[in-house]
C-alpha cells in the first residue's frame, strides 16, 4: 500500500509507538505517531514533533518543512502497518484544533482512492458518526481495515 515516497520508520517492540525524520528546509525534525488505547481495541492515533531536550511529542508544533505529501504517506502507512499487527484495531483520529483535524480531513480525501478499498472510515458529524465522504466536514475520523483485507 501506499508505494509512493515515503521516509522510513521504526518501531518498538509493542508496536505502538513509531519514529521516522522529516528532512526539509528547516532540517531535520524527528516525528512520532502514538497508537494508545482508549476502548476495547479502539486506538487513539496521537503525533507530532519529537522535542528533543525533554522528550515529549508536541502534537501543536508546525514543522511546515516542506514534504506534508511525504509526511502524510508515510502516516498511512504507519496506520497500515499497525493495523496488520493489531488487526480488528479501530483507529481513532482527531487534531488538536480544528485546522489539524482539517489537514487530516484534506489527507484523507487526497488519498481516498487508496484509502477506500482497504479501510472503512467514518467520520463524526453532528455527534454522529456516518460513512466518510470527499467533501464533507468532521470534527474527528475512526477507520478499520475491512474484512477483506485482514490477514
Amino acid at each position: 500500500m501506499f508505494l509512493e515516497d515515503k521516509y522510513l520508520y521504526n518501531t518498538n517492540s509493542s508496536f505502538l509507538d513509531f519514529e521516522f525524520e522529516s528532512i526539509g528546509p528547516k532540517g531535520i525534525i524527528k516525528k512520532v505517531a502514538r497508537f494508545s488505547e482508549i476502548g476495547k481495541n479502539i486506538y487513539n492515533f496521537g503525533f507530532g514533533d519529537l522535542d528533543g531536550a525533554t522528550g515529549e511529542i508536541s502534537d501543536t508544533a508546525v514543522s511546515n518543512n516542506g514534504d506534508g505529501d511525504k509526511v502524510l504517506i508515510t502516516v498511512a502507512s504507519i496506520i497500515y502497518d499497525f493495523t496488520s499487527i493489531y488487526t480488528g484495531a479501530a483507529v481513532f483520529i482527531q487534531g488538536t484544533t480544528p485546522a489539524r483535524t482539517r489537514h487530516y480531513q484534506i489527507g484523507i480525501s487526497k488519498f481516498w482512492t487508496q484509502i477506500n478499498p482497504i479501510f472503512e472510515v467514518l467520520g463524526l458529524k453532528n455527534e454522529k458518526w456516518e460513512q466518510f465522504r470527499p467533501g464533507e466536514n468532521y470534527g474527528a475520523f475512526l477507520g478499520r481495515r475491512k474484512a477483506s483485507f485482514l490477514f
